[in-house]
């Protein structure tokens, strides 16, 4: 049986080969900086030196050993010197950002963007099949003025961009998508900042939006003009209806980290969940600019190819492809980085 004191002699044993690496490290950085590390080495820098932090902190409260503080004062001191000392201005590397982060963050999350989908999705299909058999179950759920909206689209027949062909001789092509990018903006921003709520109010947005939604598309299905109404929102509409799921997904990625930090600390958690979510974001404005460049750009056509209602369709299909292959592919290869990039990085960290 092993004695508790040669357990003891065993930890003591390795906390000095800690000690050691950590000063054999520093020994090749000395010279040419953290750059001259490998990147597993940095990652393994980063780690030894927090141990090291904590050591001294217990030899402080718990040893008398004043060569063993001094040690570890210059072991520690060196190490911070390294990591913090002389840091290079910060560089914006925004190629990085959208190519690798974003998507790599997207596909890290998946679990919680195909809750957000489901939760968005499944009452659509529920109300859109219910408000097909009787229009009055959409009357109950549109809001205030839409019920308005849908009779007056009913009452007319025309192309389907000339809906936004009027707003923009009104207001112009520029202000058109301005507005519009500001308006979904604020639904996806508030399913992600409901993620503080332990998800509990992103759940509710998801599902009172996809309730109306599914109570406009029955009652266009129900009058047999869904093709009209796909053919006016199609363009830009499946975009806007993914980016509010991804927002959804960030948002509940903040909720969870709430209600389950794992081992860490729930302020941790969180931080590093919002971190993600924030990433998440930033990939949820580009996709709704973009959006709205369509809605105030080509939606408003009434001619050419997209006087046509599929062909309108097809364009927001295809536009929603495209950033599942922006999302889903781009990444996996990583841009190569510098020896900067890398320290970052590990202070970041």
């Amino acid at each position: 049986m092993q004695r508790a004191g040669d357990g003891q002699n065993a930890t003591a044993e390795q906390t000095r080969e800690r000690w050691a690496r950590l000063a054999a490290l520093i020994e090749r950085a000395d010279r040419p900086g953290l750059k001259a590390l490998e990147p597993e080495e940095l990652d393994e820098f980063a780690r030894l030196y927090r141990r090291a932090v904590a050591d001294l902190a217990a030899a402080r409260a718990r040893s008398g050993d004043e060569r063993l503080l001094r040690y570890l004062n210059n072991l520690v001191g060196r190490a911070h010197g390294l990591l913090y000392g002389g840091r290079a201005r910060r560089r914006l590397n925004l190629r990085g950002f959208f190519l690798v982060s974003i998507p790599q963050t997207f596909r890290d999350g998946w679990r919680f963007t195909v809750l957000s989908a489901v939760v968005f999705l499944l009452p659509a299909l529920v109300t859109w099949g219910l408000a097909a058999d009787n229009p009055a179950w959409a009357d109950a759920l549109f809001r205030p003025g839409m019920a308005e909206m849908v009779q007056d689209f009913l009452a007319r027949d025309v192309p389907a961009g000339q809906w936004f062909a009027d707003s923009q001789s009104v207001v112009g092509a520029d202000t058109l998508s301005g507005h519009i990018f500001v308006n979904n903006a604020t639904i996806s921003l508030a399913a992600f900042a409901l993620g503080i709520t332990a998800g509990i109010g992103t759940l509710w947005l998801l599902f009172s939006n996809g309730l109306m939604l599914g109570a406009m598309l029955g009652i266009f299905a129900h009058h047999g003009r869904l093709i009209d109404f796909l053919g006016m929102v199609g363009p830009h509409g499946v975009l806007e209806i993914f980016a509010i799921i991804v927002s959804g997904g960030a948002g509940l990625t903040i909720g969870w980290a709430l209600i389950d930090p794992g081992d860490r600390p729930r302020a941790q958690a969180l931080a590093e969940a919002a971190g993600k979510a924030v990433r998440l974001v930033a990939g949820v404005v580009v996709m709704l600019a973009v959006a709205a460049a369509i809605e105030g750009f080509l939606s408003p056509q009434t001619t050419g190819l997209l006087q046509a209602n599929e062909p309108r369709v097809m364009l927001g299909v295809a536009v929603w492809l495209a950033a599942m292959l922006w999302l889903l592919t781009s990444g996996r290869t990583p841009l190569r980085r510098d020896g900067e990039e890398r320290v970052r990085e590990v202070r970041g960290a």
